[in-house]
């Protein structure tokens, strides 16, 4: 039987995905989520994968998302079958159930209408709502090798971190937030997920991550 396109998206680009979605990843998110945004309040994931983090979260927020690749959002529903999953990308995000928060996990450099979707998401959030999100960065003492490592042929923005701020601030959002995380695939068999000391990590992590609130 033939693999469907958006199976081979993930048996091509991140065939270790379940290692790569670790406990500790997701709970370092989760907790992010907690400390800005109340339980019971809504929130929208763009691009929830495979949903490891939209179950998760589903217990606790009043959850919406959507993905691109079928084949993902199909996994996605049968760990949450009650949800609201949307195939699309950011304009699938609420306008009548306005999200108090939307998350997006190494997502917004996948969108190649970026600026768009950053307009999109600031018009659709509540007042003094949150976008928040991680990307990788390529700016770091290893970024070559991280850009070197970087087989995905669909991130369409390597950005450094300066950049994202300039970008984010540029659709009127307002940082309270930021850090960074060094995350690394050791012998396919340990996922290192590095989130301390903030001050060392925030100039060489691999990854950048940052609390947005709608101005």
């Amino acid at each position: 039987m033939a693999i469907s396109p958006q199976k081979h998206y993930f048996n091509e680009n991140y065939v270790d995905y379940e290692l790569q979605t670790s406990e500790p990843k997701l709970e370092f998110y989760l907790n992010l989520l907690r400390k800005w945004v109340p339980p019971g309040r809504a929130i929208f994931e763009l691009g929830v994968g495979k949903g490891h983090f939209f179950q998760k979260a589903f217990s606790q927020y009043d959850c919406e998302g959507c993905d691109i690749n079928e084949f993902g959002l199909e996994v996605a529903r049968s760990k949450v079958p009650d949800a609201k999953l949307f195939w699309g990308s950011y304009e699938c995000i609420p306008t009548d159930r306005v999200p108090y928060a939307v998350v997006a996990w190494d997502v917004l450099e996948h969108i190649p209408e970026l600026d768009k979707a950053l307009s999109v998401i600031y018009s659709r959030l509540e007042a003094g709502g949150f976008l928040i999100a991680i990307v990788p960065v390529y700016d770091g003492p290893l970024g070559w090798l991280v850009e070197y490592l970087d087989r995905d042929p669909t991130h369409v923005f390597k950005l450094s971190r300066r950049e994202w701020i300039e970008k984010l601030k540029s659709h009127h959002f307002q940082l309270v937030e930021t850090g960074a995380v060094i995350r690394k695939l050791i012998m396919s068999r340990w996922y290192l997920h590095l989130t301390r000391p903030r001050f060392l990590l925030r100039r060489i992590g691999s990854a950048y991550y940052f609390v947005a609130q709608k101005g």
